[in-house]
Parts: C-alpha cells; sequence; structure tokens
C-alpha cells in the first residue's frame, strides 16, 4: 500500500469516529501549542526580569565601605571604613575584571521651581557612573569631566523627576533649587521605566549632579575626608562575577588595610548574582514538561484508537495476507496511519503554537497594556529552537503509539481470522 493509501485509511478513521477523534487530536494539538507557547513564555520572563533588574545597571557590582569583622577586631574596637576618590582611581589603574569603575553619593533633599517642591533622591555622579548606569539623555548633555573639576552647579534630571519638578514650564536650562542652592538644569534622562532592582529611588524620579559638586555641598559630617559611601563598578563579564569580586576585595583591603577575606570589611551586592539565583530555568523545564505529559496523554489516545481499528480491521488483515501481503507491508500500513494521525494533531500544533506566540508578542498586544505595567508583563519570544523541540517531542510521541498497533497488526493470523469470520 503507498505512503498516500495510508494517509488516506488514517483519515477514514479519523471520520470514522468523530468525538473521539477530536478528542484525541485536541490533546495532540494542545500539547503542541504549549511547549511552543510556554517555551516561548520562559524566553520572555527571563527576558524581562533580565532588564528589569538590569536597570539599575548591566553588570553593575556595588561596594559599600563596612567594617572590621569580630574575627578580626574586639567587638568593642571594631573600626568603621569608607572609600575616597584615591581608592576609585586604583581600582581603574589595577583592576583587569572591571570595565568601568566610580563613585556615588546619595542624599534625599528637598528640591524646587518655581512653585513646585519635592523631596527627590539626589546622587553626585562621575560620568563613569552614567555610563555604567546605561541611561541615555533624552535632552541637553550630560555630565563631564570638567563639571566635576570645577564643581559647577549643573544637574541632570530623570525623566519623571522632571515631569514632576519642571512642569511644563520648564525645560533644559532652567534653574532649579537643591537644598536651597541653585543649580541649572543641563540635561533630562531618557525614560529607564520600572527596576525590579534599585539603591534608593528609580533612576526616573533621581536627579544626578557632579560628584565633587555634592561633596563639598554636603559632605559626611562624622569623616574629615571626602567620603564615598558607594563604589559602582561594571564587570567586564557577567559570568566571572565572583573573581571580579575577589580582585576588587583584594585592592581595597590593602589600601584600607584589612584582611583580603574580611568580607565584612568590603561589602558587595552584585544584581546578576540574584538573578542567577533565580529558578526560571529550572521553571521553565518543569512548564515543558506539563505540556509534554499533554502530548503524551495525546499519544495514549492515538494508541488506544489503533489497537480498536486493528481489532476491527482483522479480517481485512487476513485477507491481505492470504493473498500475499508481507507482513512488513501490514506493519508499515499500520505504523504509517498512526504517525499520519500524530503529524497532522502535531502541525495543527504547531500552527496555533506558532501563530498565538507571535500574536501575544506583537506590537498590537504590547501598546494595549498600560504604560506602567508594560514593563513588568512578559511577552513570549519565539525561537526556532522551541519549534524544533516540540515536532521533536512529537515524533517521539509518533513513534511510541505506532510501534504496537502496527506490530500487532503484522502478528495477526490470515487463518485464525478467516475461520473466525
Amino acid at each position: 500500500m503507498s505512503l498516500w493509501e495510508s494517509f488516506r485509511h488514517a483519515i477514514r478513521l479519523l471520520a470514522s469516529q468523530p468525538l473521539r477523534s477530536v478528542l484525541t487530536l485536541f490533546g495532540l494539538v494542545w500539547g503542541t501549542a504549549a511547549v511552543i507557547f510556554l517555551m516561548s513564555w520562559g524566553a520572555g520572563l527571563n527576558q524581562m526580569l533580565d532588564i528589569s533588574f538590569n536597570r539599575i545597571g548591566k553588570n553593575l557590582l556595588m561596594v559599600f565601605p563596612g567594617r572590621v569583622s569580630e574575627d578580626y577586631s574586639p567587638a568593642f574596637d571594631r573600626r568603621f571604613l569608607f572609600y575616597e576618590r584615591d581608592d576609585v582611581d586604583d581600582l581603574r589603574s589595577r583592576a583587569h575584571e572591571i570595565d568601568l569603575v566610580a563613585g556615588e553619593t546619595q542624599k534625599w533633599m528637598a528640591s524646587a521651581f518655581g512653585s513646585r517642591a519635592l523631596s527627590v533622591d539626589t546622587r553626585g555622579v562621575e560620568p563613569e557612573g552614567i555610563r555604567i548606569r546605561g541611561v541615555g539623555i533624552e535632552s541637553g548633555r550630560s555630565l563631564r569631566r570638567a563639571d566635576l573639576d570645577h564643581r559647577r552647579r549643573v544637574a541632570i534630571l530623570g525623566n519623571t523627576a522632571r515631569e514632576l519638578l519642571l512642569g511644563s514650564r520648564g525645560s533644559v536650562g532652567s534653574w532649579i533649587r537643591l537644598d536651597g542652592t541653585p543649580f541649572r538644569v543641563v540635561g533630562v534622562l531618557e525614560r529607564v521605566g520600572t527596576q525590579l532592582s534599585r539603591d534608593g529611588d528609580e533612576i526616573d524620579r533621581q536627579i544626578w549632579v557632579p560628584l565633587t559638586t555634592h561633596m563639598g555641598l554636603w559632605p559626611n559630617p562624622f569623616v574629615a575626608e571626602e567620603f564615598l559611601p558607594k563604589l559602582l563598578i561594571r564587570v567586564r563579564d557577567r559570568h566571572r562575577f565572583a573573581e571580579a569580586k575577589a580582585e576588587v576585595r583584594s585592592i581595597l583591603s590593602e589600601r584600607l588595610r584589612v584582611s583580603p577575606s574580611d568580607e565584612e570589611a568590603t561589602p558587595m551586592f552584585g544584581v546578576n548574582e540574584i538573578l542567577d539565583e533565580l529558578p526560571i530555568g529550572e521553571q521553565n523545564t518543569v512548564s515543558v514538561l506539563i505540556a509534554a505529559m499533554t502530548l503524551v496523554i495525546g499519544g495514549v489516545g492515538v494508541l488506544s484508537m489503533m489497537l480498536d481499528s486493528v481489532r476491527e480491521r482483522r479480517a481485512e488483515i487476513g485477507i491481505r495476507l492470504a493473498v500475499g501481503a508481507r507482513r512488513r507491508d501490514i506493519l508499515g500500513q499500520f505504523f504509517i496511519e498512526t504517525v499520519a494521525i500524530v503529524g497532522l494533531g502535531g502541525l495543527l500544533g504547531v500552527l496555533i503554537g506558532v501563530g498565538g506566540t507571535l500574536l501575544l508578542g506583537s506590537d498590537v498586544l504590547r501598546d494595549a497594556i498600560p504604560s506602567a505595567q508594560r514593563d513588568l508583563v512578559p511577552l513570549p519570544i519565539l525561537e526556532p529552537h522551541m519549534i524544533a523541540t516540540a515536532v521533536g517531542i512529537m515524533c517521539f510521541v509518533a513513534l511510541a503509539a505506532a510501534i504496537v498497533p502496527a506490530w500487532r497488526a503484522s502478528r495477526v493470523d490470515p487463518a485464525e481470522t478467516l475461520r473466525w469470520e
């Protein structure tokens, strides 16, 4: 029997029992589509988390000043530590695992423009710090090294801070007051969006001024030197955070005159370490396994249908064997019929899965999500290996479902079948 004839037999078998065929194909269609959709949704979730966490800064490692651990100093005489700008310069010249390093200061203060006033997270930053944060300039200019050298009173506003403080009357070039001190607005940051990790208020609500200006106007009252409460570091390779932390701790410990093994002296925080600890990969694997089980259940339905078909067509099989058909012909016929049924359900599932994923990931759906929630809604991302995985699982199910019915059909005894008939 030809391949086309075997396929026609499969279609007639499905048409002979419509309800059972629909239920059986539903399991195959839904299982195949679910594998594609869940894998694409997992990829979208992973991308959404990666973007949302790294809006604070890509490959960002934050280093804070600590104190000597109890293991290295008596509890009543533990030394508090702090960083200076020389520490930043030393890291820039000696560290190899890091790409950029910058100091940063922070203070919540009253800001005012005309009759408008609000409390703002105001940061003292360097040009390298702006590059580490990875935020572009929407209008105006960024901070320059000359602004730090001359301690200029200039400011860059986050997108939301500009809306809340300047309103419709202010723009680049306007003068604002920070803690009563006038500053000229020289730039506005691009919108960053919702941050799942932050070290204060969202970047969109912050105001950035030159680091030296911030340190000069608002010094730490407990330290005579110019004190840096935070160091921002961009690691070259996100997979080498451990090596970068060890290198940074070694250099800083030498300058602070503490033990390199004293982690309490130089506490660090890396956003990528949080991402690596989230069980996103395990969750995606479980989701795909659940979808694959749906495919397997559909395969069991096909297996049951084909076993019934073998039992009902025993006379046909016996006659064919009696007139000269070979057992491998019978084996191939039922094998092809089973594969055709599974393939039909799988093909429909691939079409629905791909179509649904493209629809859910389109700009039409993205635009329908409120802007405040858009950054926190994962949209599916379709990749070729997802379709290949669904097809691979479907082929396995087809093979498993086809072996038993085809073997039983080929084992029919034509003499007993004709005698029974």
